[in-house]
């Protein structure tokens, strides 16, 4: 045993890549991934529309690209969603034989030396956002059974989670290109519910007061926040590790905790 694991180690890392998509077509995300310097072993595409996804199928040309179709609950929020989906395809593979998972959005392209520049971190999660994550399976499989939370924000969800237990969170050394500007489509539903994902993380009314300066909409992130707090919804076991962290940040003048 102890021979296979260190033989593995001289190997180059086996990387699993999934993607959520509900209208966007992946067809270039996929392409960004494939060219990487560092190759991905698996690509698994969850895909929210019937017509992308017979598209996609028609189309389909490399055998270690798999699309799924996954019906989504437009009841829940999108992040939920998106957790959801991303659950379905992880169950057709044993996540175990890989040693990263990379969750990348359907409107993202990855440089080539992405993987390879952002791997020599050698962090638990390499982010700053849910539209592109590099997360070592065996933290996934630890702290979130090897599935993606079913929360609101779910992407910082897992960074939070993670730096709470003591594990290595760090921002990329080589991001990612947004093919279309963050948030420009996102309505008031998006940001009401990542309020109320605040107040189940741990923020204090202070880290979101100034919110809207940098985003009107951002009202509505307040607004789920303080209907959170009165509805008392309960918070994630790490709440008050990053009720803690946030305010000695702000105090040293940081917003961010990685």
């Amino acid at each position: 045993m102890r021979k296979k694991r260190r033989n593995r180690k001289l190997m180059r890392p086996l990387i699993l890549a999934v993607i959520p998509t509900l209208n966007d077509d992946p067809t270039n995300t996929i392409k960004s991934i494939i060219n990487q310097t560092v190759k991905v072993s698996k690509i698994l595409v969850a895909v929210g529309s019937k017509e992308l996804y017979r598209k996609l199928i028609s189309t389909k040309k490399d055998d270690f690209v798999e699309f799924y179709y996954v019906k989504p609950n437009f009841q829940d929020p999108v992040s939920k969603r998106v957790a959801a989906a991303l659950n379905v395809v992880l169950s057709k593979v044993r996540l175990e034989e890989y040693d990263y998972l990379l969750r990348v959005d359907a409107d993202i392209i990855l440089p080539r030396r992405f993987l390879e520049e952002n791997l020599k971190v050698n962090a638990d999660c390499v982010a700053e956002g849910g539209y592109a994550m590099l997360i070592k399976v065996s933290s996934f499989i630890k702290y979130f059974n090897g599935r993606f939370a079913v929360v609101e924000a779910e992407d910082s969800y897992i960074g939070f989670k993670l730096l709470s237990r003591g594990r290595i969170v760090k921002s990329y050394v080589l991001p990612p290109k947004l093919t279309r500007k963050s948030g420009a489509y996102h309505s008031w539903k998006y940001y009401f519910e990542r309020g109320i994902a605040r107040y189940k993380f741990g923020y204090g009314p202070i880290h979101i007061i100034g919110s809207p300066y940098r985003d009107i909409r951002n009202v509505f992130a307040i607004l789920g926040y303080f209907f959170a707090f009165l509805k008392r919804m309960e918070r994630h076991d790490f709440a008050r590790w990053v009720f803690k962290t946030q305010f000695k940040r702000l105090l040293e003048g940081k917003t961010r905790l990685w």
